[in-house]
């Protein structure tokens, strides 16, 4: 009961995604559809046996087994797609299932009772180990490379948004850990076969399907830019990506700014914060700043990095963190609450806003707060960032 459960649900929750029926993410919502697609073929492998339909079609159990294959690849593609600002379908990504169709090419005599499989000739035992290891090692690979794709894509955003939990895709990695769990279920079923952790095995199937469909339904355009600045976005990123030694000699990186125009935009920027106080919208992030500022996306972030030594993160939340310093000592703002003083200060995250404060200053927002009633705080301020014009 508890597999036909799970095994329902997640084709609901594959054919919801894959149709984009969210209207966000729409690529990476696919691949996570046919993802979730090949799990249900798995699950529904386990309800088949017994059943009438089982004994109708005999061959029906090979058909949802040969998806195993299938299912690494499509979330490792979908995680990619996620954290891409400006991805589209590329030909080396059908690379990735040329082990999916080897074995249904393989399988397909059989499959269409046509005849033995296409690797009879070889040793049962070679057979065997083949279709036994591949989907394990398959998903052991995938799911390293997913889990770093997500770690880059984390480190990235501070180069875009001051708020980046609101994007980071941390319910994507939890799935990812979700998923080690559910691996690990499957492999006490075929080798320790552990009694209570058989018993709580269906159990932790339905509780994945129901965790991912809240998450996965409940998420924000990781990118809602138009697709110039998208592209922009990818380039800077592609960019930050270390690229192997080139034995050939290569030219220098062209600046993109000159030393005086970094200079000249440092001032500019501090004006514009200092002025129109533009860090205090929660959803600031570098292209919409980039544009308030007469720059493109690319440039602005040079400018940050190479003029201020800061990433757009760290820049905007400098800004936020002197505005709650003194929100906290002015007098006419006793009444907010620590979570007040956060959004007041264009925080929409409480624990960004302790972190980040405490990362600037040195001190919790209490411990601040303490030393302005004890008449000995520091003066508010972003003294942490380097002077104007100081590049060069």
């Amino acid at each position: 009961m508890l597999y036909s459960l799970a095994c329902g649900g997640v084709l609901l929750l594959a054919f919801l995604l894959s149709t984009n029926a969210l209207r966000a993410n729409r690529l990476a919502n696919r691949w996570l559809g046919i993802f979730l697609g090949c799990v249900g073929c798995v699950l529904l492998g386990r309800v088949l046996p017994g059943t009438a339909l089982a004994t109708q079609y005999p061959s029906l159990g090979g058909w949802l087994e040969v998806t195993r294959l299938a299912m690494a690849p499509a979330f490792y593609l979908s995680v990619v797609q996620f954290t891409a600002p400006n991805r589209s379908w590329q030909w080396r990504d059908a690379l990735h299932f040329l082990p999916w169709l080897s074995f249904l090419v393989l399988m397909l005599p059989a499959l269409l009772g046509l005849g033995p499989v296409g690797m009879a000739r070889l040793p049962g035992g070679v057979w065997r180990t083949l279709v036994f290891a591949a989907p394990k090692v398959q998903a052991i690979g995938y799911w390293l490379a997913a889990y770093l794709t997500l770690q880059q894509h984390q480190r990235q955003l501070l180069q875009l948004t001051a708020q980046p939990e609101l994007v980071n895709l941390q319910w994507l990695k939890q799935v990812l850990w979700g998923l080690a769990l559910l691996v690990g279920l499957w492999l006490n079923e075929l080798f320790f076969h552990l009694g209570w952790v058989l018993m709580l095995t269906p159990l932790g199937y339905l509780g994945a399907v129901f965790y991912l469909a809240y998450y996965a339904l409940r998420q924000r355009e990781v990118f809602a830019f138009p697709a110039p600045v998208r592209a922009e976005i990818q380039e800077l990123w592609q960019e930050d990506v270390p690229q192997l030694p080139d034995l050939a000699p290569s030219s220098p990186k062209q600046a993109r700014l000159s030393p005086s125009q970094v200079a000249y935009w440092q001032q500019q920027l501090s004006q514009l914060l200092e002025t129109q106080k533009v860090y205090l919208e929660a959803d600031l992030s570098l292209p919409t700043l980039a544009q308030r500022a007469g720059l493109s996306t690319h440039e602005l972030s040079y400018v940050l990095n190479e003029g201020f030594g800061v990433n757009f993160f760290q820049f905007i939340n400098a800004y936020r963190v002197a505005e709650a310093q003194r929100l906290l000592a002015s007098a006419q703002h006793q009444h907010l609450s620590m979570v007040g003083i956060a959004f007041e200060a264009g925080f929409s995250s409480k624990t960004t806003f302790n972190t980040t404060f405490k990362k600037v200053t040195g001190l919790t927002p209490s411990q601040f707060l303490q030393q302005v009633r004890a008449g000995n705080a520091p003066a508010p301020g972003s003294a942490w960032l380097p002077p104007m014009g100081s590049v060069g």
